[in-house]
């Protein structure tokens, strides 16, 4: 049987289709298009509120369940991987473990020999990430952050956001990147990795323009007054093409990272910490991590709220 995506050989039905209360898939909006999100899996607290919850919401172990079985299922999928010696059989339970834990000899972005069907192939060059689902490998962040198996998180919220990359010859060009994360410790952005090697990468130093005023809260006593704070500027949230917003940063001091978006694009991760962002930018990086620390303590209370709500 040919197959014509990857993607729908193993789309997880049996994780979508269910009647049960996706609990564990739980998020909710910080602004009224969607555009700023938290998810409990991005706090440890809240991951931890969750887990403690575990034995005494049926509900919720139900949802765990029925997503940790599903996972178990991956490993009747067998995958065979050619290489010039040998020929390695393996399950695809095995490659999301392996990717998702760091344990992996094999860069899961570079094109390989695989085959779904025997070890005599057909055979058929992809990379391992084009194998993986969005949906399963999200399933296998939640169910191994409640076993124990990956580490905790720091509090951070996530954007779906364009914000402006200058950089050339007196900051005269510019490129929309990504802003993904805001954590207490610093901005998580990513750009396609042909523009960031092409354009990007050999340069000293960028400025990243950012409207960090729209992120001054003054009194927001809940995650409801947050949103409303939030609603004159969901739509174009963060964007700026201001000079008075730029912040200097030196390329030098990003952290790198490659990833596998499942549109079958590659993507550079770039973090920046505060602390390397120039002192010309205090009083914006102030106001950003005051509202990542601020919306850190609503969500803290909400959950403890809600939590106590479900169990009375």
């Amino acid at each position: 049987m040919a197959v014509q995506n990857i993607s729908q050989l193993f789309a997880p039905t049996f994780l979508n289709d269910s009647l049960l209360t996706k609990t564990l898939g739980e998020e909710f909006a910080l602004c009224d298009n969607g555009n700023m999100v938290f998810h409990w899996a991005d706090f440890f607290e809240t991951c931890d509120a969750i887990k403690e919850q575990l034995d005494n919401n049926p509900a919720l172990m139900d949802d765990f369940k029925h997503r940790e079985n599903a996972l178990l299922r991956l490993a009747q999928i067998p995958v065979w991987i050619r290489t010039k010696n040998k020929i390695h059989q393996n399950s695809m339970h095995e490659l999301y473990e392996r990717f998702i834990l760091n344990q992996g000899q094999i860069d899961p972005f570079i094109p390989l020999e695989i085959s779904f069907i025997s070890g005599n192939g057909p055979f058929k060059s992809l990379s391992i990430a084009e194998c993986f689902n969005k949906s399963t490998y999200r399933d296998f962040i939640l169910v191994y952050l409640l076993q124990g198996k990956l580490p905790k998180r720091e509090f951070r919220i996530r954007l779906k956001s364009k914000i402006l990359f200058e950089y050339g010859p007196h900051f005269a060009e510019a490129h929309l990147v990504s802003l993904e994360q805001l954590t207490l410790n610093g901005m998580l952005f990513s750009v396609d990795s042909e523009t960031y090697f092409k354009k990007i990468s050999s340069e000293e130093q960028v400025k990243i323009l950012i409207n960090a005023n729209m992120l001054g809260l003054k009194d927001s006593k809940s995650l409801a007054d947050l949103k409303n704070h939030l609603a004159p500027y969901t739509f174009n949230l963060l964007y700026s093409s201001n000079k008075v917003d730029a912040m200097l940063c030196n390329v030098a001091d990003f952290s790198l990272q490659s990833s596998f978006d499942f549109s079958m694009n590659k993507k550079i991760f770039l973090f920046i910490p505060y602390a390397k962002v120039a002192d010309t930018s205090s009083q914006g990086i102030k106001t950003i991590q005051n509202f990542v620390t601020v919306t850190r303590d609503l969500v803290r209370n909400h959950y403890q709220q809600g939590l106590k709500a479900r169990t009375a």
